[in-house]
């Protein structure tokens, strides 16, 4: 007779099921999402990123300090969701050491390999390095918060989201359902950087490169989850400093 295993047992998972989860991934953000609060409040820096931008604007129309409040509702609604999913045993800190070692790893590849993708295409393309136009001296703290909020955002709601409103609504298998919503979020997050008020005018080499960018990351969300895209965008973001600071040195 086959054992039978209790209905609330929870089962054992290794690394690649636990950091690819949702919970996880809010785990292992949180940290950046502190540390960019607290970049915010040092340094005063006007300009953040587009996702937060865009996300602030109703807010800041009324003078509300649109920046602190929605860092706060985010962090709370992040531990909302880590509160509901009722996981009973603790995280591994391990595991999330693994997110940001993996990650790091990823946005090297990132970094080398977006700029010569998009550059086979366009060659004034391979120039382009960041996902937003920054000057030199934004600090490493904004730089780091905003591979979060793009990923929620560009990641985590349209292609997590979207994906699941097409299987579920729409009634699309899953593949196809991800296909679109891949190719939906990488041009959206390469148009969104032309519009609003962090936007730059148009120019057809800078929407090739960052729909490369998005469409890489897009597929680092779908196969290892939000935490590992998140950290991925926020260690680009990083070695794009660390690399200015180098060449002004």
């Amino acid at each position: 007779m086959s054992e039978r295993v209790a209905p609330d047992a929870e089962r054992d998972e290794g690394y690649v099921e636990e950091s690819r989860s949702l919970t996880m991934g809010i785990v292992s953000v949180l940290p950046l999402m502190l540390v960019y609060h607290w970049g915010i409040i040092q340094s005063g820096y006007g300009e953040r990123n587009l996702a937060q931008a865009w996300l602030t604007g109703p807010l800041n129309l009324i003078g509300i300090e649109a920046a602190h409040l929605l860092n706060v509702a985010l962090v709370l609604a992040l531990l909302g969701v880590l509160w509901r999913s009722g996981r009973a045993r603790p995280f591994s800190l391990l595991a999330v050491a693994g997110i940001i070692g993996e990650s790091a790893f990823y946005a090297t590849l990132l970094y080398k390999g977006a700029p010569a993708l998009a550059g086979l295409l366009d060659e004034r393309a391979s120039r382009v390095v960041f996902a937003i136009d920054w000057p030199a001296h934004g600090p490493l703290c904004l730089a780091l918060g905003a591979g979060v909020y793009e990923e929620l955002v560009f990641r985590l709601l349209l292609v997590g989201g979207g994906s699941l409103l097409l299987c579920r609504v729409f009634l699309w298998s899953r593949a196809p359902s991800l296909a679109v919503m891949l190719a939906a979020s990488s041009v959206l997050f390469a148009a969104a950087h032309h519009v609003g008020p962090l936007g730059e005018p148009l120019e057809s080499y800078r929407f090739l490169y960052r729909t490369v960018c998005g469409l890489a990351l897009g597929v680092v969300f779908t196969t290892r989850g939000f935490g590992v895209a998140a950290w991925t965008h926020s260690a680009y973001n990083a070695l794009v400093l660390f690399q200015q600071a180098a060449l002004r040195a």
